[in-house]
């Protein structure tokens, strides 16, 4: 009879354990090299569709440490020399996921001309 009652407890622990197992395997993969240069990658493509002006380059990102326990690297691309509005920050979690993104808009088109 006691063993109905312990049988969700099991299960539960079961479950969660594969999950852990899982997200472990996951995350031995990941190395903050790979991070950086995805999101370098990201910085490239999200620079062409804000239609800022000059050339970006995968060596003007950036990483430090996250703030929070969620965060695991703070992903910052852009020159130096410009102002802070034209920084693109992509804060990252344990597992290499976006947590946050932060830059310039991308511009809309303008109207048709006809």
């Amino acid at each position: 009879m006691r063993v109905i009652y312990w049988g969700p407890f099991v299960l539960l622990t079961l479950v969660l354990a594969g999950i852990g197992f899982r997200y472990g395997v996951m995350r031995q993969g990941i190395t903050e090299t790979d991070v950086i240069t995805l999101y370098a990658q990201r910085y490239l493509a999200d620079h062409a569709a804000s239609g800022l002006e000059g050339v970006p380059r995968t060596t003007d990102c950036s990483a430090r440490p996250g703030n929070g326990p969620w965060t695991w690297l703070v992903v910052t691309c852009g020159v130096a020399d410009k102002h802070d509005a034209a920084l693109f920050r992509y804060e990252v979690n344990w597992l290499g996921g976006l947590i946050r993104h932060s830059g310039p808009t991308p511009r809309l088109p303008g109207a048709p001309k006809t």
